[in-house]
C-alpha cells in the first residue's frame, strides 16, 4: 500500500504525474491519498478540508482505477495538527496484511528530520521519494537504507528508501495560488479546475 499525504491546496499536475508513476507499478495494490487537516510545518490551507477532499474525489472519479486509488480522510477527522506518524500507525493496525510505503517529494524527504515523531515513523514505513524540478532526490544521513527497486521493500517491514524518477516541473501549489485560478487550466487536472471554477475557490489570488 502506497500512501501519499499532503495539503493538496490544490492538487495539481505534478501531484497527478507522481500518482501515475506510482500506479504504473503493478506491485502497488493501492495508492491512498491522505489530505491533511492542519499542516504541521507550514501555514493553513486556503481551501477548506471538505473542499480539498471533494477535489480529490472528483479527480479520482476520472481515473478508472477502482480500489487501487482511494482518498483517506482520517487526518481531516483527527483534531489538531496532522502528524504522519499517527496516520501510519492507524493504517498498519487497519491493514496488517499490507506493506506500507510512504510516497513523498524530495523537498519533504529533506525536511523529514523536523517531522513530529520522525524516528518512530522510520520504524513504521518505507519511503519512495520523487524529485521535482530543482528538488532532485539526494542521499540522506537518516537511518534509512537505500534500495534500487520496489521489490526490495519486501526485505523488511520498514526503514528502507527508494528514489523514484524526477519530474522536470517545479510546479507547486503555493506557486499556483500566487496567480488568478482562471489561468490554472493547464496546471490542474480538468475535474479539479472545473470544481475550483464552479465553487469560486482561491479568488483571493
Amino acid at each position: 500500500m502506497a500512501i501519499f499525504g499532503g495539503t493538496f491546496d490544490p492538487f495539481h499536475r505534478a501531484h497527478e504525474r507522481l500518482c501515475q508513476a506510482v500506479l504504473a507499478e503493478p506491485e502497488v495494490d493501492q495508492l491512498r491519498l491522505v489530505p491533511c487537516q492542519i499542516p504541521a510545518l507550514k501555514g493553513a490551507a486556503s481551501a477548506s478540508a471538505e473542499q480539498r477532499l471533494a477535489m480529490l474525489e472528483a479527480w479520482i472519479d476520472d481515473q478508472n482505477q477502482g480500489d487501487r486509488l482511494v482518498v483517506d480522510r482520517q487526518e481531516l477527522d483527527r483534531p489538531g495538527p496532522s502528524y504522519t506518524v499517527d496516520t501510519l500507525k492507524a493504517l498498519r493496525l487497519e491493514y496488517p496484511q499490507w506493506q506500507p510505503v510512504f510516497v513523498m517529494g524530495a523537498d519533504s524527504f529533506a525536511s523529514l528530520p523536523r517531522w513530529e515523531g520522525a524516528q518512530e515513523l522510520m520504524t513504521q514505513t518505507h519511503f519512495w521519494v520523487f524529485g521535482r524540478g530543482h528538488d532532485r532526490v539526494k542521499d540522506t544521513a537518516l537511518p534509512l537504507r537505500a534500495v534500487d527497486s520496489l521489490s526490495e521493500f519486501q526485505q523488511q517491514s520498514a526503514g528502507l528508501w527508494l528514489a523514484g524518477p524526477s519530474s522536470d516541473s517545479d510546479l507547486a501549489s503555493s506557486q499556483l495560488r500566487r496567480v488568478n485560478p482562471g489561468y490554472w487550466r493547464e496546471d490542474t487536472p480538468t475535474a479539479i479546475f472545473n470544481y475550483i471554477q464552479q465553487h469560486h475557490l482561491y479568488q483571493e489570488s
